[in-house]
């Protein structure tokens, strides 16, 4: 099960990479739609999900390879995002989307090391 929440982490964070790059440049290309493509409640939403899920998985993965700059990628990762969203109506979108691209960048990251990690540690003992 601790591999599956790293791979749902994958899978949250790649497809809020896709939507804020979505939500944040396609209006720039096709300004008719932007009325269409922003919702501050899936930030919020996504983000909060991020937030509660992320330790199901390098809490785990920490105390099988005990690698800390795993950690401290991941809550990188987790700070941007969470100030992405913060941030959103006080600057433009292609900032805060800006924002939380690079923080889930780094949180598949954290998630893609955290898995791999915690492989090449399973088949050691003690």
């Amino acid at each position: 099960m601790k591999k599956a929440w790293d791979r749902l982490g994958i899978a949250f964070s790649s497809a809020c990479v896709v939507h804020c790059i979505l939500v944040a440049f396609l209006p720039l290309f096709f300004p008719a739609i932007a009325v269409y493509t922003h919702s501050s409640w899936i930030h919020i939403v996504v983000g909060i999900i991020i937030l509660f899920t992320s330790p199901l998985a390098f809490l785990p993965g920490y105390r099988k390879h005990g690698l800390t700059w795993i950690i401290a990628t991941a809550i990188s990762g987790l700070f941007f995002i969470l100030m992405g969203v913060i941030l959103e109506g006080h600057f433009s979108d292609q900032i805060t989307h800006g924002i939380s691209i690079f923080g889930s960048l780094l949180l598949v990251f954290a998630h893609v090391k955290n898995l791999q990690h915690s492989h090449r540690h399973k088949h050691q003992c003690c």
